[in-house]
């Protein structure tokens, strides 16, 4: 029997070789995922306006040609987060829009607690300008003028040069302990214009939030967004709350707000187009409700959440493979609506000496695709899975479109997998 000569170039690619590579599909997505269930090509952004264009800046995105892929060790002991939680920001703040005429008459302004800080803001910089000595707030059974009733005042030279970006002829008080609490009256003898009261109760146990469900979305998708006020901690019904949805280009869009069981009130928000300018679309909610005792509680809070066009998906498939090293590459498919730069980032879980399952390593490749069907690599190298062994979690698998600053899915737990 004749002997087959194996070419010494096979058997170096044979040696190089994975060990070995399997295609297995994506796990089912979970609720808390996002999964674009249709894709929207890349279309021209909207004109930003006039107005938004005095407010926004707008960005110079470069979209980069060169593959990047990158990876790092993570502590096993780490709590990761792959649901990650929506923003929200007690606040114990309000903001009210007054003209010449409301100062005049004398503006009201509930407080639920000594020391408040009082700041105005005139949009006649010239002539709106106020006088301490000219400002004269009520509260209780006295009436002092506004470098009396403060323990500390500040103009706008003394705010920015403490780094706070203020209008110019502002002015910022903060009430004497003393004075106590209630429905104060501010009152100016010569204003002009407009202004803006930003009325600040650091002291106060009463605070107000909104929490959207979500951090992020894709266009045409709801958002659910619920406001709540809490006194040091528990809860108390509001009686009404108003707001709108800001887009990142400045346009705003207005709410309507329910009233829920609990005393909390809810909207649902859709952002149905593209922004003219990329960012974080704000929820403004401005809130009345009272203490308990009667007494009327103001706040306004604000919370954000990303929005984004699906123009990109993960199509379902996984490969992986043992890559150069002893480390693994796990390659996922991505269908394109149109060219773009696109990003995939993940960590890797692996079972540990002891038999639980710990985070093991981060990895993030990007690359430019064109449109239709794509592949990105997850490379992750042996020295960073030290520790770990099979078998294998993909967790908290993200694909981004990059030139658009956009999170277009994400999965908690994306992929199963051993390794022989």
């Amino acid at each position: 029997m004749q002997r087959r000569m194996i070419p010494l170039a096979l058997l170096a690619a044979l040696a190089t070789a994975p060990a070995w590579a399997a295609t297995q599909a994506l796990l089912p997505a979970q609720d808390s995922d996002m999964v674009p269930a249709t894709l929207t090509a890349h279309a021209a952004l909207p004109t930003i306006t006039a107005q938004a264009a005095k407010t926004v800046a707008m960005p110079q995105v470069h979209a980069e040609r060169q593959p990047v892929s990158i990876n790092w060790a993570l502590p096993h002991d780490g709590a990761i987060q792959a649901v990650p939680q929506s923003f929200a920001r007690s606040s114990r703040e309000y903001w009210l829009d007054a003209s010449a005429d409301d100062l005049k008459q004398g503006l009201q302004l509930p407080l639920t607690a000594p020391g408040a800080i009082i700041r105005v803001s005139p949009s006649d910089t010239v002539h709106g300008q106020l006088a301490p000595e000219k400002v004269q707030l009520r509260l209780g059974n006295q009436s002092l003028s506004a470098d009396r009733a403060a323990s500390q005042l500040a103009d706008a030279t003394t705010m920015r040069a403490a780094g706070m970006n203020v209008p110019a002829a502002s002015l910022v008080m903060r009430l004497k302990p003393e004075l106590g609490s209630g429905v104060a009256t501010l009152q100016a003898a010569s204003p002009s214009g407009r202004y803006v009261v930003h009325v600040f109760e650091p002291n106060s146990s009463l605070t107000v939030s909104a929490r959207a469900d979500r951090d992020d979305a894709l266009l045409g998708q709801h958002v659910h967004v619920s406001v709540g006020m809490q006194d040091a901690g528990k809860a108390r019904p509001l009686q009404s709350v108003d707001g709108f949805l800001r887009a990142p280009d400045g346009s705003t869009t207005p709410l309507d707000y329910r009233a829920q069981a609990d005393g909390s009130y809810a909207a649902d928000v859709a952002p149905a187009r593209a922004s003219a300018v990329p960012g974080l679309w704000e929820i403004h909610s401005f809130s009345v409700g009272d203490d308990g005792a009667g007494h009327a509680v103001r706040r306004d809070t604000t919370t954000v959440f990303s929005a984004a066009a699906p123009d990109a998906r993960l199509d379902g498939s996984a490969e992986v493979k043992r890559a150069a090293g002893q480390g693994i590459d796990v390659g996922v498919g991505v269908t394109a609506a149109g060219a773009s730069r696109y990003a995939v980032s993940g960590v890797l879980y692996g079972r540990d000496s002891s038999g639980h399952m710990v985070p093991a390593a981060y990895a993030q490749s990007a690359a430019w695709l064109p449109a239709g069907n794509g592949k990105l690599v997850l490379h992750y190298d042996a020295s960073n899975l030290h520790g770990v062994g099979a078998p294998y979690e993909l967790h908290d698998l993200r694909l981004q479109d990059q030139p658009a600053i956009a999170l277009i899915e994400r999965r908690a737990l994306a992929l199963r997998f051993d390794a022989p």
